[in-house]
């Protein structure tokens, strides 16, 4: 591998975003995006009936190119896909905390991940990292509101001398909000807000910088049981990456990323498919691919 290669792959696996450790490329170092941007969508702030839910999620992603903080093409012949696949198990209790019910989840991840340039090539397929959280849901008219917080621990596969990772090597905690207003008239507009935190990596010393994050939809039911409209995410880091104590980076290598495209929600009975299409565009210190999800969800 040439000097070339050799820094385009340390840049990529510094900065390999993930679903849950299904990467898409992004600033924060090895990972450090876990959010599944665009896994959510319909109905975010809305909570089931008690009992069990299995959700699971399906992203294919694929970018032939990655921006610098300027918007400028930074790797020649670059290109990057992901095939992801993650598994949420949902419990909706009875339970209240200030008048609002309360839900706890776990997720597990996997994923095979592809990226090079005109040089050469890596690959790797394994687990990701592991995201534990709890929620509290509430229902005022046509509001309902979620409020919720993600515990990642770093359990998905890790090498630091490798050029992709799936996993972490350190713990995120993020704090998130969603709602939906799902009016009588048919129409839904719902937001997932989260902002992440991140540790040290300590076999590296770098610590990836804070994300603002939301998921957003737009839709309406041309019958019953369909649904259809817009989703997509935006992405703002807010803070540096660094290394060593220092940033990383003239620009602390702070990512920003925005998505939009068509979606689609099929209500079965008991279970519910969505799928979308989303383009990422102004894309800096990031990749801009295009992304494809599947969520089911199946009450147990």
């Amino acid at each position: 591998m040439n000097r070339t290669s050799l820094r385009n792959f340390a840049l990529i696996g510094m900065t390999l975003a993930s679903l849950w450790g299904a990467s898409t490329v992004c600033a924060t170092e090895n990972s450090g995006d876990n959010i599944g941007k665009g896994s959510e969508g319909f109905y975010a702030g809305a909570i089931p009936s008690q009992g069990f839910y299995g959700v699971l999620y399906t992203n294919y992603y694929t970018a032939d190119r990655y921006n610098n903080g300027k918007g400028r093409s930074a790797i020649a012949n670059f290109h990057l896909t992901v095939d992801a696949v993650a598994a949420r198990l949902f419990y909706q209790s009875n339970l209240e905390i200030a008048g609002g019910k309360v839900g706890f989840f776990a997720i597990g991840s996997g994923a095979r991940i592809a990226s090079g340039d005109a040089s050469s090539n890596h690959s790797i397929v394994a687990m990701g990292d592991v995201t534990l959280g709890s929620t509290v849901g509430w229902q005022r008219g046509d509001w309902h509101t979620l409020a919720a917080f993600d515990l990642v621990v770093p359990k998905g596969s890790y090498d630091v001398h490798r050029a992709l990772n799936t996993g972490n090597n350190y713990y995120s905690f993020r704090p998130i909000f969603s709602v939906s207003y799902l009016p009588a008239s048919g129409w839904e507009l719902s937001a997932k807000v989260t902002y992440t935190f991140n540790f040290r990596n300590a076999d590296t010393d770098y610590r990836s910088g804070q994300l603002f994050h939301f998921d957003y939809s737009a839709s309406y039911a041309v019958t019953p049981a369909l649904r259809v409209g817009l989703n997509g995410y935006v992405l703002k880091q807010t803070t540096d990456d660094r290394q060593y104590g220092a940033p990383v980076n003239s620009d602390g290598n702070r990512a920003r990323v925005v998505s939009i495209g068509p979606a689609a929600r099929y209500q079965l009975k008991g279970a519910s498919v969505e799928v979308k299409a989303l383009r990422e565009f102004s894309a800096r210190n990031h990749s801009e691919g295009e992304s494809v999800w599947a969520k089911i969800v199946v009450p147990l």
